[in-house]
C-alpha cells in the first residue's frame, strides 16, 4: 500500500479584470486562471483561484481579493501567482503599507508570470519600483480617460450612470445610453415639486403621502425624506445635467419647469420659513436660545386625559451644553408678542400713507405682469408661426437643410416655447402669492394689536418677518429678550414719549393678564373660554419676563436696558 505523499500547501491565483482593460486575450480572466494554474500544477502544489471581475485596482476593497486574504490566513501558502504585478493593486500606498506587510506576516510572497518573477522580496528594489510605479501611472491614466469620458458625455447633454428614479435608461438611435421619463413615476416627481414649496408637508411627510397614491420604493415602502430631498435638489428634473459644480443643457427631457425647481431651491435656503413638520410652528427660525446661540425647535404635545394639544419650544442642543431640556409654551410667545406690539404704534397718517403704498404697489404689480404676460405671449406666437413654417418649408423642399441640422433646430424652439410657456404660468402664480402676501399686510395693519393672538400662523410669521429681528430666550433667568427692527423700534419709542404708558426707572416691559385692556381680555376670553385655566399656570410676569433688547449702546431714552 503506498503512503500518502505529505501536501506542500497550496499556491494560490488571483486574477483581475476591470472596466477600463480591454478585451486583450492575455488579460481574459479565463486565461489568468488556466496560466496561473499551469504555474502551480508545474511546481506539484494544491492550487486555489481567486478572481474579481470589473473591479479597479485602485483600492483592496474587493471582494474576492478579501477572501483570498483570509485564505491565506488559515493556510500554507507558498505564493501568490498573478498574471502581473497589478492585478494585485495598481495603488503605490496600497502595495508598500498593506500588501507587502501581510505578505511577510503570513510568510508568502508573490509571483508574476508574465514579468517573469517567483518571489517578490528577490527583486531589485528599483525593479519593484518600476513595476509598482508603472501600475500606478497606469491608474491615472486611466482615471484620466474615464474622466475626460465623462465630462464629455456631460457637456453633450448625456445623463450619467443610472436613471434616477421618474426616469428609465434607453437607447437612441446612435446605440447611446440616454434617459426617458417613466411614465409610471414621472407624474409623481411633479407632484413633489408641486407640493414642496406650500409649506403643508415636510420631507418625511411628502414621502407618506405620496406612497397612499402608489409612489413606493422596490420594497413597498414609502421613500425616506432623504430620497425625497434628493429628488427636490437634482437639477436632471428640470433637463440639465449636473457635473463638477457645471450645469449643461440635458437631452431629456425634463419633467418640471425651470421656474418651478429654483422655487424649490429657495425653499431650502429660506431659513425664515416653517416647513420641516406637518404641524406649523409660528417661531421656528425666529426664537433662539441665550446660552448657545442655536435655534430653538417646536414640538408638539398631548395634553394628559384628552385636555388638548399644546406647542412648547426648546433648545436644539447641537453643542450639549445642556444637561436637562427645558420648554417654553407657544401661548406664552404669543402673549409677549401681543405685549411687543402693542408697545408701539402706527400713527393714523402713516398708516393711511401704507396703506395707499400698498394698493399702488399692487396695481404697479397688476400693471407688470399685464404688461410682462402680453410680452412673453408675442414670443410664443412668434416661435409657433416659427416652428409652423418650418415644417412647411421642409415638406415643400424650400428649406434647404439637412434633416438632423432641422431636427436640432425644431427641438431648440420647441425648448424655447416650453419656457416661455412655464413663464407665463408661473408669473401668474408669483404675482397671485405678492398680492395676497400685500393684502394681509394692510389688513393687519389696521388691525388692534390684541388679535395677534387670534391670527392665522401665515399671518404671524408675516408680523415677524416685518418687525421682528430676533428672539433670544434664557432658560436661567425665564427671560425673553424681543429685538424690533429700526423703524418699529423708533414707533416704540415715539408712543413711549407720547403716552409716558411706563416710568422712566423701569427697563423691562412686562404685564399680566390683569393689567391688560378690556378688549385684549375679550379676545383671550375667546380663545380660552375659561380665563382661570390660565391663572393656574400663575401670572405671565412670573412665568415669563419679556424685555427689549436695545440696538445701540449709550441711549438715555425711556423704557430701554442699554439704550437704543
Amino acid at each position: 500500500m503506498k503512503n500518502k505523499t505529505q501536501s506542500k500547501g497550496f499556491i494560490v491565483g488571483y486574477g483581475r479584470k476591470s472596466k477600463e482593460d480591454k478585451n486583450a486575450k492575455s488579460m481574459s480572466l479565463e486565461n489568468q486562471e488556466k496560466l496561473c494554474r499551469e504555474y502551480a500544477l508545474a511546481q506539484g502544489y494544491e492550487f486555489k483561484y481567486f478572481e474579481d471581475n470589473n473591479l479597479s485596482g485602485d483600492n483592496l476593497k474587493r471582494k474576492s481579493y478579501q477572501d483570498m486574504v483570509n485564505f491565506i490566513k488559515t493556510k500554507r501558502v507558498k505564493c501568490i501567482v498573478v498574471y502581473q504585478l497589478d492585478r494585485i493593486t495598481r495603488n503605490i500606498e496600497d502595495y508598500y503599507g498593506i500588501v507587502q506587510p501581510m505578505l511577510r506576516a503570513y510568510n508568502t510572497t508573490i509571483a508574476s508570470i508574465n514579468q517573469h518573477f517567483d518571489d517578490v522580496f528577490t527583486l531589485e528594489p528599483m525593479v519593484l519600483a518600476i513595476y509598482i510605479g508603472m501600475a500606478t501611472q497606469e491608474l491615472k491614466n486611466i482615471k484620466d480617460r474615464t474622466k475626460s469620458v465623462i465630462k464629455h458625455r456631460a457637456q453633450s447633454g448625456y445623463a450619467l450612470g443610472k436613471a434616477p428614479v421618474g426616469y428609465l435608461n434607453k437607447r437612441d438611435k446612435t446605440k447611446r445610453g440616454v434617459i426617458v421619463p417613466d411614465p409610471d413615476k414621472a407624474h409623481y416627481i411633479k407632484r413633489i415639486y408641486e407640493l414642496y414649496p406650500t409649506s403643508v408637508f415636510s420631507l418625511r411627510g411628502l414621502g407618506l403621502e405620496l406612497a397612499k397614491y402608489g409612489f413606493v420604493d422596490k420594497y413597498g415602502r414609502a421613500y425616506s425624506k432623504k430620497r425625497i430631498e434628493d429628488i427636490l435638489k437634482n437639477p436632471i428634473y428640470m433637463g440639465k445635467i449636473l457635473y463638477e459644480g457645471e450645469l449643461y443643457d440635458g437631452r431629456h427631457e425634463a419633467i418640471v419647469s425651470p421656474e418651478l425647481f429654483y422655487r424649490v431651491q429657495l425653499m431650502f435656503k429660506d431659513t425664515r420659513k416653517t416647513r420641516t413638520h406637518n404641524v406649523q410652528f409660528t417661531y421656528s427660525n425666529y426664537l433662539t436660545c441665550a446660552k448657545c446661540g442655536y435655534s430653538m425647535v417646536g414640538i408638539l404635545k398631548h395634553g394628559a386625559h384628552k385636555s388638548g394639544d399644546y406647542i412648547y419650544y426648546h433648545c436644539s442642543n447641537y453643542t450639549k451644553v445642556h444637561t436637562k431640556e427645558k420648554n417654553i409654551r407657544q401661548d406664552l410667545i404669543d402673549e409677549a408678542m401681543q405685549e411687543i406690539i402693542d408697545s408701539f404704534n402706527i400713527p393714523d397718517e402713516s398708516l393711511k400713507r401704507i396703506k395707499e403704498q400698498v394698493f399702488s404697489a399692487i396695481s404697479n404689480l397688476q400693471a407688470y405682469e399685464y404688461k410682462s404676460i402680453e410680452e412673453l405671449k408675442k414670443q410664443y406666437s412668434k416661435l409657433t408661426d416659427i416652428i409652423s413654417n418650418s415644417v412647411k418649408q421642409k415638406l415643400c423642399g424650400e428649406l434647404d437643410i439637412d434633416d438632423l441640422t432641422h431636427k436640432e433646430l425644431m427641438k431648440k424652439w420647441q425648448a424655447e416655447k416650453d419656457e416661455i410657456g412655464n413663464k407665463i404660468s408661473n408669473l401668474s402664480a408669483n404675482s397671485k402669492d405678492t398680492i395676497i402676501r400685500m393684502n394681509i399686510l394692510a389688513d393687519f395693519a389696521n388691525r388692534l394689536p390684541e388679535l395677534y393672538l387670534k391670527a392665522t400662523v401665515e399671518e404671524k410669521r408675516l408680523m415677524l418677518a416685518t418687525i421682528i429681528d430676533k428672539i433670544v430666550f434664557n432658560e436661567d433667568t425665564n427671560t425673553l429678550s424681543v429685538k424690533l427692527k429700526p423703524v418699529f423700534e423708533h414707533l416704540r419709542q415715539i408712543k413711549l414719549q407720547k403716552k409716558q404708558e411706563f416710568s422712566a426707572n423701569v427697563q423691562t416691559l412686562t404685564g399680566t393678564l390683569e393689567k391688560r385692556s378690556n378688549s385684549a381680555k375679550q379676545v383671550l376670553k375667546n380663545i380660552h373660554p375659561d380665563v382661570n385655566e390660565i391663572k393656574d399656570y400663575g401670572t405671565r410676569q412670573k412665568l415669563l419676563n419679556t424685555k427689549i433688547e436695545p440696538l445701540h449702546k449709550g441711549s438715555k431714552k425711556l423704557n430701554v436696558d442699554g439704550g437704543t
